[in-house]
Order: C-alpha cells, then structure tokens, then sequence
C-alpha cells in the first residue's frame, strides 16, 4: 500500500503541500480535476492511499502503544514505549506526531475519495463499495483519533490549501462522535454484505466499529450498541474458529478467518508495509524484545486451567514470557518467516462480549449469560458461576482480558469500565488528564485556532 500511497499523494495530489513543492507541481486544484478522477483505477489509488494512512501507523500506536498504558504488557526499553508507560509523552514526542500525521493523511484521501468519485463515469466502478469504504476509513480514523486527543478537527472536505485543513478549530467530544457515526452509518448502508477479502471492509466491519464506538462515547448507548451486535453476530458469514484452531485468527497464512471482521494486511519488509511486533515481542536474537507481558496476564492465563488460547497467547523462551500472537516464527529460528501476520483488529469474539455486556448493562442479565459462555466453552472452559449483575459485569472484563490479550482493546476497557486511574501503573488522580495525548507541538505551531490538552 505504500507505494500506491506515496504516488497517490505526491503524483495525483491528494492534499500533501510537500510533496507538491519537492516536484514543482502546480497547485493540486488545478491538477486533480482535469487529470485524475476518470476511472475505477483512480478511484482504487485514492482509496489504496486512505487504507495506507490507516495501516502506517498501526502497528506501534494502535497495538504496542495501547498496551503498555494498560495493565498486561510492560515495557522493557524503547523511548516510545516507556514514555508512555509513566505517562509523561510530551508535545514532541516523535510517535505522537506521527499518529496524528498518518492519520489526518487518511482522512484527506478518504475525503478526496468521497469528494470525487461520485463523477467518476466508469462502468467498471462500484461506486458504492468504493465510498462505503471511504467512509469507513474516515469514520475509523476520526475514532482512533478522539480515542488518543480528545477534541480534534473534524476536516470533511478535500484539502486545497495550507490554510484550509491547517486553521480548523479542534470540535467538541460530542460532535466528533456524531460525525463518527454519521460516517460509519453511511459506510454500513453502502458497503458490500460480504467480504472476499477480510482487510477491506463490508457491513460488518462497520457495524464492528460502531459497536465499540457507542459503548466508547462519554455516555455509552447500550441499546444501539446491541442491536449493532446482533446484527452481525446474525451474519452467518462470521463465527468462531473451534478452540483448537484458535491460533489461525493470528497466523500468517492463515488468516482471513471466519472470526475476523476486520484486518489490516501486512507483507514481510518492514520497510514497505511490514509492521515491527515481531521483533518488539519475540526474545530471539538479535530482537529489539522492547516490550512484555505483565505478571498480571500471566498469573490470569495460569489460573485458567486448560485455556485453549494460552499456549497461543504466551510463549516461553529462555525463562522470558512474551507475547506469541504476532510472532513469524520460534524465538530459536533464525530465519524469521517469509510473512509478518496481518494485526486483527475486529474479530466476532469481541462482539459477542460486548454483546453480552450490553445486555447485563440494560438488566438483561439471564441473557448475558449464554454469550459469556460461548466465549468460555471455545476456551475449553466450564460456564460461569456468575449469575447477578455484578458477577458478570466482572466475568465478562475477566473474560475479555483473556480473549483479547495483547490486542488493541484492554485500554480503552479501562478507560470505559472507568478503571485506568488506579487500574493502571503510574496513573492517578493527579494525572488523570493524561489519560488524552497532547496535541503536537508541530500541529500548534502551524494551527495557530488549536488549543494543547490540559497538563501538557
């Protein structure tokens, strides 16, 4: 995707000043209209170019970062990781400027989508499909991004000029969810039912997102995250792999299971579009082995006596626990694969627990339970003996910090449960605020109508 990305932006202008002055090119009004935007091929580019700015940031601030706030995965070096971990990143910080740069250059190539394929006459354009998945990504991106600042700008139009997307004034929490829903409701209504192809989206993926993105919000909707629930979990093109094909949900080679909803797809050279968990998890030589499982998840996963998904979640090498779901290969291989897996971000066994939360949230409770069971029998696990409310309020967060370990989910379980203050290390009432990201110090400097998060 990066490739198709960098020739996009720079050679179709997507809305990237920079890569117009290094090339000398005129001003992208003038270029995209009369000379892109003609054909299906156009419009896959731009929309290859949106998928990019959701898969370059991914693997270390959507999945290393999120854990080493939460409480299962620690960090063992890495400026990155560790400055998170104490929760003292500042407005410099190099990831932190990255995240928010990848991420607004997916919203300006999902926006250029939105904006021009609709007066693409080519019969061999799905049009639909083609701006359902623009909206998906800009819904998706607009999401992870209120997740790490808060407030952001919400740009909905193609960029045409530095001052343009560079004067927006950051919108309100609220607003932002609006658009969020209004962008993935849209999505959900164009996309195709089915997938062929589980790292592009379908109606699922969306109805995914919205799910997790109502329970998100500051005033968590149960109601419309559960009926997002059941509509998929009725999608028979989505079910559980047995327990003892739970690996497959992380192997490469394997992957595009029936359980995956949505993942982003990776290749073997980091420098194009493989991603670095390998080397960050795995203790073989010569790894980077930056970050690892906490005594917490570890203890969890021995308490669970013949949990299917522990040999496949913790590996042993050398005495060092660590985590195995994105591992190429045995820490003792020196050759360490010919694939990076690709990162799941949206499988049915998420939806199923959030299933059963909302209904224990609505006092539902007797219909909760059923769901927390299917996650617990695929385990390999007996029924819960939970049975009042509060029971399966805490079987279910026990549940997914099993099921979902080392994805990118624990964090913002905490931020919802309302546990990470006091849940997590180094975070407390004092510092309550930076739970949000600062906002980059570049943005500020450019954007002179943003405002910086508090304690920063």
């Amino acid at each position: 995707m990066k490739t198709i990305y960098k020739l996009s932006l720079c050679a179709a202008l997507l809305g990237v000043s920079g890569c117009a002055d290094q090339l000398e090119l005129a001003p992208p009004s003038a270029i995209v209209a009369p000379n892109f935007w003609k054909t299906a091929g156009d419009a896959e580019a731009g929309l290859m170019s949106a998928y990019s700015g959701m898969q370059n940031p991914m693997w270390q601030n959507f999945v290393t970062v999120p854990l080493v706030l939460a409480d299962d995965v620690r960090a063992n070096s890495g400026g990155n990781f560790t400055r998170h971990e104490g929760f003292v990143a500042t407005p410099v910080h190099g990831n932190i400027q990255d995240v928010w740069r990848e991420t607004y250059f997916a919203i300006h190539a999902a926006n250029d989508v939105i904006a021009n394929a609709p007066a693409i006459n080519d019969p061999a354009l799905n049009k639909d499909r083609v701006l359902g998945e623009a909206y998906f990504i800009r819904g998706w991106a607009f999401y992870q991004l209120t997740l790490l600042f808060g407030k952001i700008p919400l740009p909905l139009q193609p960029s045409k000029s530095a001052t343009q997307d560079f004067n927006i004034k950051r919108s309100e929490v609220a607003e932002v969810y609006q658009q969020i829903f209004k962008d993935l409701l849209e999505a959900e209504k164009l996309l195709p039912t089915t997938h062929t192809n589980r790292a592009r989206a379908a109606k699922g993926s969306a109805r995914a997102w919205l799910a997790k993105a109502y329970l998100q919000q500051p005033q968590p909707d149960y109601t419309k995250a559960l009926a997002e629930c059941e509509e998929i979990m009725a999608d028979t093109q989505y079910r559980l792999l047995p327990g003892t094909n739970y690996a497959d949900i992380f192997t490469a080679g394997k992957q595009n299971t029936a359980e995956t909803i949505f993942e982003l797809s990776f290749r073997p050279s980091t420098a194009t579009e493989g991603h670095g968990l390998d080397r960050e998890f795995v203790p073989f030589q010569g790894a980077d082995f930056r970050v690892r499982p906490t005594t917490n998840i570890i203890n969890a996963f021995a308490a669970s006596v013949g949990d299917l998904r522990a040999p496949v979640t913790l590996g042993l090498h050398n005495n060092n626990r660590y985590i195995k779901k994105y591992e190429q290969a045995p820490p003792t291989t020196t050759n360490r694969g010919l694939q990076a897996c690709n990162v799941v971000f949206l499988r049915l066994a998420d939806i199923v627990l959030l299933r059963a939360e909302c209904l224990n949230e609505l006092n539902r409770t007797a219909e909760a339970i059923p769901f927390l069971n299917q996650i617990r029998t695929r385990a390999g696990l007996a029924a819960t003996t939970a049975t009042t409310k509060a029971q399966v309020k805490q079987a279910i967060e026990d549940e997914r910090f099993l099921e979902l370990a080392f994805e990118p989910h624990r964090w913002y379980d905490l931020i919802r449960w309302n546990k990470a203050v006091g849940g997590v290390p180094n975070l407390t009432e004092a510092n309550r605020a930076r739970i949000l990201w600062p906002v980059p110090s570049r943005e500020l400097d450019l954007n002179p109508n943003l405002d910086q998060n508090p304690s920063y």
